[in-house]
């Protein structure tokens, strides 16, 4: 049978990543077929699990450990670590439909050593999906003030992770204290939170390694492509890298000057190319935020062969590096390697001459931010409780198909000096 060898290439490169990971071995070696309860067990979902909701709820069992790490990844075995919790339990921020993820939790156990539970997969439902027409809640604050009076701010987000601005007092119900709350008693409203201020930020990386030389051209005409589809939101810093990487233009909402930039500061590296350090780096200029005082989406696009010739980073780093970020790949030259910059295009990877597919990307991330921007509600009310104690207070939506852990806000707030 004739090896593929891009494919052997790859599986090289994930064992090189897999070396890297922090995955330590058990110090508790159990006997064969029997699992110690100071290794992580039972899992929910159960192996194997189809359909879940974007939102996972994972949870184990484990004796004996201080804190747990929980790695998840589309490779098996996952490669990125996305939290270090004293918990059992941990929900996953928004995955993507119809994909295969694979989990491990690494207990630190009471007398310092380590226990690695087994690898657990799941496989998140289909876009298609009826069942995925449900909600989440995110809850960003709540505040109380007298004489008797409760405020919430919270989003709402759909399963696909799009802000949903649609909602009125008639879609909600409130608990408190487990009760229903009078809508009537309690002067109950629910009003839109407008978000004032939101802004694309784009970085832009240009490989000008010896590997792509012969395509100078087809690199500088992708990026001025890129530069002139900016919108009025956007702005975009420019990069190229080889050994190092080395600023070409600041972010700026100006096309000119990145058009500019293109053309007079783009030249030829060296022979040698950072291709993971130049991923890193690239998504450390951006921090998304989404809050009901900023909403800021980052996107990082990187024209290059994929090619990692310097050793400086790994492919582990840069797939954690682009873990929840927004990554376009738009791959040419003669040594490209499509497996990896498959792997790092989050959303998306592209053949030079697909620039303009990009593009029209932007767009949809633009209408996404106002959209996002317009999904905070503000939840107010005038409770009837008094005294010094705390209550519950829980809101949903009334026939919300998500039943998970972030189908509803359950949260916590004291009547002291209410009257």
């Amino acid at each position: 049978m004739r090896i593929n060898p891009a494919k052997l290439f790859i599986v090289f490169l994930f064992a090189i990543a897999l070396s890297s990971c922090s995955f330590d071995k058990s110090s508790s070696p159990t006997t064969p077929g029997i699992i110690s309860s100071s290794v992580p067990n039972t899992p929910t979902p159960s192996n194997g699990s189809l359909n879940q909701f974007l939102f996972v709820t994972l949870k184990w069992e484990c004796d004996n450990a201080a804190e747990y790490e929980v790695y998840i990844g589309e490779t098996n075995p996952p490669l990125i670590k996305y939290i270090t919790t004293v918990n059992k339990s941990y929900t996953t921020p928004l995955l993507k439909y119809n994909v295969q993820y694979f989990w491990r939790v690494i207990a630190k156990l009471n007398d310092g050593s380590s226990s690695a539970g087994p690898v657990w997969n799941f496989t998140t439902l289909p876009s298609s999906s009826t069942s995925g027409n449900g909600y989440a809640l995110l809850l960003n604050k709540i505040e109380t003030s007298v004489p008797h009076d409760v405020k919430v701010t919270f989003q709402v987000v759909d399963l696909a992770g799009t802000g949903v601005n649609t909602l009125n007092l008639s879609n909600f119900e409130v608990f408190e204290d487990y009760l229903p709350l009078s809508k009537a008693e309690s002067e109950l409203r629910v009003v839109n939170h407008t978000t004032v201020y939101n802004q694309i930020r784009t970085v832009l990386m240009l490989d000008n390694s010896t590997s792509v030389e012969s395509d100078t051209s087809k690199i500088k005409s992708a990026a001025r492509t890129i530069a002139r589809g900016i919108r009025p939101n956007q702005e975009i810093a420019i990069y190229q890298f080889s050994d190092k990487t080395y600023l070409l233009q600041d972010f700026t909402n100006d096309a000119n000057l990145l058009v500019n930039a293109v053309n007079t500061k783009y030249s030829p590296g060296v022979k040698s190319t950072d291709f993971y350090g130049a991923v890193v780096f690239g998504t450390s200029m951006w921090t998304d935020q989404f809050s009901i005082e900023k909403i800021i989406q980052g996107c990082m696009i990187i024209i290059s062969d994929g090619n990692d010739t310097q050793g400086s980073n790994t492919l582990a780093k840069a797939m954690s590096a682009v873990h929840n970020k927004l990554v376009f790949t738009i791959g040419l030259g003669s040594e490209i390697q499509p497996e990896i910059l498959n792997a790092l295009g989050t959303g998306g990877s592209f053949r030079i001459g697909q620039e303009n597919e990009i593009t029209k990307q932007f767009a949809k991330i633009e209408q996404s931010l106002i959209k996002t921007a317009n999904s905070f509600y503000d939840l107010s009310y005038k409770s009837p409780k008094r005294g010094s104690g705390n209550h519950t207070l829980q809101i949903r939506i009334i026939d919300n198909q998500y039943t998970g852990d972030r189908s509803s806000i359950f949260t916590t707030f004291s009547s002291a000096n209410f009257y």
